[in-house]
């Protein structure tokens, strides 16, 4: 594995770089202050591959054309429980944001509401946008599609993007559970990492040049073909994810690539749903109890951890140590400003 050089930042110091980046690749104040949040957030939870490495994704998408840096949103309420956004060929978190007072409204009153919004872009970890509802005392689920990257389990040409969801849930006394994940079985950011630092994933990813199953993060960075994670229940839930977040919200599927390439730009325009459930509706008084119970048999078990928890030991060293972040990414990233 390659030495690599660091330079530790603070996470102020990482927000101001990347608002600093996004303002001068053409976003507005609003767009840039949510995205450049975000950014740090990743970095200092992770998964930092949607951190500041994430940056010249968002530059490219702007100095091309591709994305609307000065997107404003429009948000429709269609049914009691259902709304859709445009996100006017802006980033779904912009959008999100404007819907996020009113979809918890709607989860309060009814008990279930679900927010779905197409004409958009989307590059960063899908935990931040159900975190934000699991703050206010709600279940939250969130899917996204992406450029189509995975094949599915028994082919060699890539159908779904590594198509991610995320889960989050409030707890009585302690931070929400949260966890994302995406239907791969390594996302293509930690394999980009991975082949950027010189060394093979720890297992079987994607396939090489030769169709072959490989951990080799070079090879599988080339191909661009991704191995669905347990085979065809892997490729079943990316299936799910198409359906929910493409079809659903009337966003382009994973293999609709064709302005993505005249732009030549790095994702395609996904569709993204957002789920949001109250328990307090849901008739169970003993809901955060039965949660508490659950979560305290998972840490009972030495060795074990609530899937998602690891980001809370990560986010309690950088808010104290910093983040060391790559010499080299940030020499980039202080060019582009």
């Amino acid at each position: 594995m390659a030495d690599i050089s660091t330079k530790t930042l603070s996470l102020d110091e990482i927000r101001n770089l990347a608002k600093t980046v996004l303002v001068s690749a053409g976003m507005d104040g609003v767009g840039s202050d949510i995205l450049a949040d975000l950014v740090m957030q990743s970095e200092r939870d992770g998964p930092r591959s949607h951190g500041l490495a994430m940056l010249p994704r968002y530059v490219q998408s702007f100095q091309s054309g591709y994305a609307n840096g000065a997107a404003k949103p429009k948000i429709e309420r269609l049914a009691a429980g259902v709304l859709r956004g445009d996100g006017d060929n802006g980033f779904f978190q912009i959008a999100s944001e404007l819907a996020r007072p009113q979809l918890i409204e709607m989860a309060r009153d009814a008990g279930i509401a679900g927010f779905t919004c197409a004409n958009t872009h989307h590059l960063a970890a899908l935990r931040f946008e159900t975190e934000a509802l699991a703050r206010q005392g709600l279940i939250a689920i969130c899917v996204v599609n992406s450029l189509a990257l995975i094949v599915p389990h028994g082919g060699k040409t890539p159908v779904f993007g590594t198509n991610p969801m995320s889960f989050a849930c409030p707890r009585e006394g302690a931070e929400p559970i949260v966890w994302d994940q995406a239907s791969s079985v390594v996302a293509l950011m930690d394999i980009k990492l991975a082949a950027a630092e010189g060394h093979d994933l720890p297992y079987p990813g994607g396939l090489d040049r030769a169709g072959n199953v490989t951990t080799d993060a070079s090879e599988i960075n080339e191909t661009l073909s991704l191995l669905p994670f347990a085979e065809h229940k892997g490729t079943g839930i990316a299936l799910m994810v198409e359906i929910l977040a493409a079809a659903l919200a009337g966003g382009c599927l994973s293999v609709e690539t064709e302005e993505k390439q005249a732009f030549g730009a790095l994702n395609i325009k996904p569709g993204v749903t957002l789920i949001a459930i109250d328990p307090a509706k849901w008739g169970n008084p003993s809901f955060l109890a039965q949660v508490s119970q659950i979560v305290g048999q998972i840490d009972a078990e030495p060795g074990a951890r609530v899937p998602g928890d690891g980001r809370l030991k990560m986010r309690a060293k950088a808010q104290s140590e910093g983040v060391a972040v790559n010499l080299a990414l940030l020499e980039e990233l202080e060019r582009s400003d």
